[in-house]
């Protein structure tokens, strides 16, 4: 079977989703609106599916596409449009202003995350030629900036997000390096994380509602 290569219209293709990918990681931190942390998600999950689609043609692959299609019908456009349904509409959410860092700290920590991916990942660490050599230090990016964005942003639902482009990340860095797995192991780990966030869009409903619920005393009661 053909690697892909980096010098290939698809290596090109996959390479280019990886880095809009990536850009997305970056406009998500350096936001405060909730509304905008779920469209950047939403385009970077979009962005994903095409990169698995770009693979699933190089390989011939139709167990690839049926993720690639799962991938833009679940993350792409159900799980934003539930969030904003579900979360940002119903619980009127609007800034968030529980932020631990600046913006601008996010971005500079962002950006020297992104080199470390780099600097660890580097090309001789991968095939030569393929596009792995670029496009897994950029979804280790992507899990890094994931990890910071649940770490300086301190709403449940941003938490959310930062997982979710951390997944994200993952899911990029295995259909490039592990194109050829059988399909049962890919579906099995990304229906797993599905149901993940569904439970922690559930648990973080639950908690909310409850809290709007509660009245002054109740809440006074909890004081140690």
């Amino acid at each position: 079977m053909e690697s892909l290569s980096t010098s290939s219209v698809s290596g090109t293709l996959v390479t280019l989703s990886a880095v809009l990918m990536l850009l997305a990681a970056f406009a998500c931190l350096g936001s405060k609106l909730f509304n905008r942390y779920v469209a950047y998600y939403g385009f970077q999950s979009v962005v994903l599916s095409f990169a698995a689609a770009v693979i699933a043609e190089h390989y011939g692959s139709g167990e690839l596409w049926a993720l690639a299609a799962l991938t833009l019908l679940i993350k792409g456009i159900g799980i934003p449009l539930s969030t904003r349904h579900l979360l940002l509409q119903r619980l009127d959410l609007r800034r968030d202003v529980a932020v631990s860092t600046g913006l601008s700290t996010s971005l500079i920590i962002g950006a020297l995350l992104t080199a470390f991916a780099f600097l660890v990942i580097g090309p001789q660490d991968l095939p030569a030629g393929a596009v792995a050599s670029s496009a897994v230090p950029l979804s280790t990016a992507l899990v890094l900036l994931g990890g910071l964005a649940m770490v300086v942003r301190r709403h449940t639902v941003a938490q959310l997000i930062g997982w979710l482009i951390t997944e994200n990340g993952v899911f990029l860095g295995a259909i490039t390096l592990a194109a050829t797995f059988p399909f049962i192991v890919e579906a099995g780990i990304f229906l797993d994380l599905v149901a993940a966030v569904l439970m922690m869009v559930a648990y973080v409903s639950g908690i909310t509602r409850s809290l709007a619920e509660a009245t002054a005393s109740e809440l006074r009661e909890l004081r140690g």
